[in-house]
Parts: C-alpha cells; structure tokens; sequence
C-alpha cells in the first residue's frame, strides 16, 4: 500500500489523498467530480498568485528603474486577482479539508452522531453557498445591465464592473456543488456510520 493511502477508523474502504481532494472506493465517481471542480479552483487561484508575484515584480521595476508606476496594477490586485485567489482557493480547501476543523470534538462522537453532525454542517455550508451565489449574481445582474464600468483615463483598468463580479457566483456554483453531493452522499447511504468523512486518520505505509 502507497504512502498515500490511508485507512479510514471503523470504515470499510480506503481513501487516497491525492492533489485536489480524494479517492475512494465508496463513490468514484463523484469522487473525481468534485476532485475536477477543486483542480479548477487551484489551477485558476495558483494563476492569480503567480500573476500578482509578477506584476508586483514589475510594478517595483518600473517604480525604481523608470519612475513610471503602472497605475492600473492596484485595481486589477483589487478586483481580479485577490478575488480569484480567496474564491476559486475556497473551493480546493474545501475539498481537500485545508480549511479550520474541530476533529477532536469531532472525534468524541460516536459514528451515527457523526453522521448526524455532517449532514447538519453540509446542509449550512449548503444554504451559505445558495445564498452568496445568489448575492454575487445580483450585483453581477446589475452590473451589466447598467453598464457600470470605470470612466476613462482614471488608475483604475476600464474593464465593465461584471466581470470582476461573476467571479463570486461561478466559485459559489463549483463549491456549491462540491456541497450538495457530499450531502446526498450522507442522505443515501446508510446511517450506521458517515461517508463523506474525508478526514485520513492513520498513515498506513
């Protein structure tokens, strides 16, 4: 068994922990879904962080060396890339568990309480996702039909406000996917012990 591989305590198969998220023998299938959906999110949020490390590299460049500042780098840091780093990275540390857990009070319940606690826990990040999406797609909705853009000749990149506003609903979707079938997955399975624990336990090696 690959160093990758754990074993789940008191579960029947094993899952392995790969870039983006997991494997396991319970649900392949929607295993690589969501694993596609967090491979997006990071290959878009690594984007982002690459292009900031970039243009603050060229920004200090052209400061120093030309006394010419871009101007347009704070805007675009602002509204594009922050945004794609925080939202699209949401999606991936959801995924592959990178994100503030309480195992220890998790662990002290027992497995049908645990079940229990993650279709409670699924069902808020759920509901959480629904409405930020929803938020997101009204501003991005009016955003365009009012053709809110940045006037001419300001610091700011002269792009239409939308779209670096649907960048909040389209990460909300993928996440809220990634939700919504952990939840199913918990609903149709037996309610002996829980399903969508992706927590790895022991090393097995």
């Amino acid at each position: 068994m690959s160093v990758n591989t754990f074993i789940h305590p008191d579960h029947h198969g094993t899952a392995e922990r790969s870039k983006f998220g997991y494997h396991t023998t319970d649900h392949p299938n929607f295993d690589k879904f969501q694993n596609m959906l967090s491979a997006i999110g990071a290959w878009i949020a690594g984007a982002a962080v690459i292009a900031l490390a970039l243009i603050t590299l060229i920004e200090i460049g052209m400061r120093e060396f030309f006394g010419s500042p871009l101007g347009w780098n704070i805007s675009l840091t602002e509204k594009y890339l922050l945004p794609l780093i925080a939202f699209f990275g949401l999606v991936t540390a959801y995924r592959t568990g990178s994100h503030i857990a309480v195992q220890s009070l998790f662990g002290m319940f027992n497995k049908r309480v645990q079940k229990i606690v993650l279709i409670i826990i699924h069902t808020i990040v759920l509901i959480s996702l629904i409405f930020m999406f929803l938020g997101g797609w009204n501003e991005t909705a009016m955003a365009f039909s009012m053709g809110h853009a940045t006037l001419p000749g300001m610091a700011d990149l002269p792009t239409p406000d939308w779209t670096y506003r649907v960048i909040v609903p389209i990460a909300a979707i993928m996440c809220g996917l990634i939700a919504a079938i952990d939840l199913f997955r918990e609903l149709v399975t037996p309610w002996h012990r829980p399903f969508t624990d992706y927590d790895p336990g022991e090393d097995e090696v």
